[in-house]
């Protein structure tokens, strides 16, 4: 048989490789049974990823030594108001041991805290023994100036103020937050026992701790030291006005709202929400006053605050919207707050309505959704007040038109009225973008009660009964009058066309249903047939112009196309 390469075309066996090993048993024929292959996994394995074991908390780097140095911090300061309290009481030790004592005690304190601050692990320590050491020195000051009444007031409150500017500067060169909200609430906790309870005094002495964390607040934004500070002088101002009920604490009040405006505007970081809310808490001291000062100083207070938390949230461009929300909502409560102490009489809403009309005036100009929001819940107030005492009653029988409505009531109306087309304008031009339908219809309905209202006011307090009846004359023709300026309305607005016919029809058949079952049966003979008379003229010249337009209109229409060609 020839070899397999002697015939062209047909493949020959496979060469040899010399650098081969021996041969697989898989891969070796012969007679002997195969030999199964092993499986293979389908991919590999992963081992399994082992959590980091989480220690408990009290195992926890720092942990332990910080909850030493704070109770060791705490105990120390119970010790020196013992020292300068319990012990005078006993009788042991003079006063001047006690206070230099206490003094000294506190100096060493914070002279070691500086020692240990730049060593190694020693922040946690430095930080307790500095804290501990100028809370010290800040009682100290208190003890001298409430409890033995050494230093005048003015000038224990001045000294106090420089420990507590030093604790501020200290706690921004070391960074550290702890150490100013230490200070703080040491001093809020165990001042009281000092000064003998809440007392004005103590009120100063924590208002100047508030002071003094404006400014590390504002250079490294710690929002949490804004509460801290803020808190304990609005809880003891608060206890201060209830118990006393005086104007002695006003200026406190008056500054703690000051210093939390003040934090508010210049304080940095995005915790917006946690700064307006501390904003807000320091202005709760003013909102307690001003049920217990007289009304006059009462509305002074109250309004020159809101107009000034007004002007601060127009004014500054760099506040966010909520910033300016809680500066606006603040002081719109203030003003609100400012008009129900001066009266609760007819007077009230127009005092709720002027600083609508203004901010709803603004918000046209402005178009902004914070004024349009502002100027809209001055007016819902001010006109549910109005319809109180402007009620429908009152303005539908002459009796109680005499007893109820009044000069007040006159220019409320107007201003309700005037105040509901503003209104109109600010929705439709603001970003809230409400369609001008749903706008003109709710303007319209408010600020015709608020005409009718202001027409029967001035008949009724002008010449009673007889000008009650005057005065609706009036109404009917303002009612008709309005009908048909909306008709005219849509002839000259076609997108509108629609919906200001109906609103002129349905309003002209309330005119004709007032005239038929109210005027001709409250009347008297010559002022009903004046109304009458008035009404019937208003409606045939009405009628006629409306189809003199409307004729003018087709025309155009029809000629539009031929002009084209």
């Amino acid at each position: 048989m020839p070899p397999a390469n002697q015939f062209p075309g047909r493949p020959g066996p496979h060469p040899t490789n010399p650098f081969a090993g021996p041969a697989s048993p898989y891969q070796q024929g012969g007679a002997g049974p195969a030999m199964p292959r092993p499986a293979l996994p389908p991919y590999p394995v992963r081992p399994p990823v082992m959590k980091p074991h989480k220690a408990p908390w009290w195992q926890r780097e720092g942990v332990v030594s910080k909850l030493l140095v704070l109770a060791g911090g705490a105990i120390t300061l119970i010790g020196v108001v013992m020292l300068l309290v319990i012990a005078a009481r006993a009788g042991l030790l003079n006063p001047q041991v006690r206070v230099g004592g206490g003094a000294a005690l506190s100096v060493a304190l914070i002279a070691a805290a500086l020692r240990v601050h730049g060593r190694p692990g020693g922040s946690i320590g430095g930080t307790a023994l500095a804290g501990t050491g100028i809370a010290g020195l800040f009682i100290v000051t208190v003890a001298m100036t409430s409890f033995y009444e050494w230093l005048p007031a003015l000038a224990g409150l001045a000294l106090a103020g420089v420990i507590a500017g030093a604790a501020g500067a200290l706690a921004v060169h070391w960074r550290s937050e702890l150490l100013a909200i230490t200070v703080t609430v040491a001093v809020a906790s165990l001042a009281p026992v000092l000064t003998g309870g809440v007392t004005l005094s103590l009120v100063w002495f924590l208002v100047i701790l508030q002071a003094a964390g404006v400014w590390p607040e504002r250079l490294r934004g710690w929002c949490y030291l804004g509460f801290v500070r803020t808190l304990p002088a609005v809880g003891v101002a608060l206890v201060y006005i209830s118990e006393f009920r005086s104007i002695s604490s006003l200026p406190a009040v008056l500054t703690i709202a000051g210093l939390g405006m003040l934090s508010l505007v210049v304080s940095i970081g995005k915790d917006d929400e946690l700064h307006a809310a501390c904003f807000a808490s320091a202005v709760l001291p003013i909102a307690a006053q001003l049920s217990h000062l007289d009304r006059p100083v009462a509305v002074l207070t109250g309004g020159a605050v809101a107009a000034v938390m007004a002007a601060v949230a127009f004014a500054v461009p760099q506040l966010g919207t909520v910033r300016r929300i809680a500066l606006g909502g603040v002081a719109g409560l203030l003003a609100m707050e400012s008009a129900f102490v001066f009266t609760d009489g007819s007077w009230l809403p127009v005092l709720l309505l002027l600083p609508g009309l203004l901010v709803t005036a603004i918000a046209v100009s402005s178009k902004s959704i914070v004024t349009t929001v502002f100027g809209l819940a001055f007016g819902v107030v001010g006109g549910a007040a109005y319809i109180y005492f402007a009620n429908p009653a009152a303005l539908a029988f002459a009796g109680r038109a005499d007893v109820e409505l009044s000069h007040a009531t006159m220019i409320g109306g107007v201003l309700l009225a005037t105040w509901a087309v503003l209104a109109a304008q600010a929705l439709m031009g603001s970003a809230l973008q409400v369609r001008p339908t749903i706008a003109a219809v709710g303007a319209g309905v408010v600020g015709l009660y608020g005409a009718t209202a202001a027409f029967v006011s001035f008949g009724s307090s002008v010449a009673g009964t007889a000008g009650f009846h005057t005065a609706h004359l009036g109404v009917t023709v303002l009612w008709v009058s309005v009908a048909m300026f909306l008709m005219g309305l849509g002839i000259r607005l076609p997108r509108y066309g629609a919906a200001s016919l109906g609103a002129g029809l349905l309003l002209t058949g309330c005119s004709i249903a007032k005239l038929f079952l109210f005027d001709l049966q409250a009347m008297s003979g010559a002022t009903r047939a004046a109304t009458f008379i008035v009404v019937g003229l208003v409606l045939l010249f009405a009628g006629s112009r409306y189809a003199q337009a409307y004729a003018r209109m087709r025309g155009g229409d029809k000629a539009a196309p031929v002009a084209q060609h």
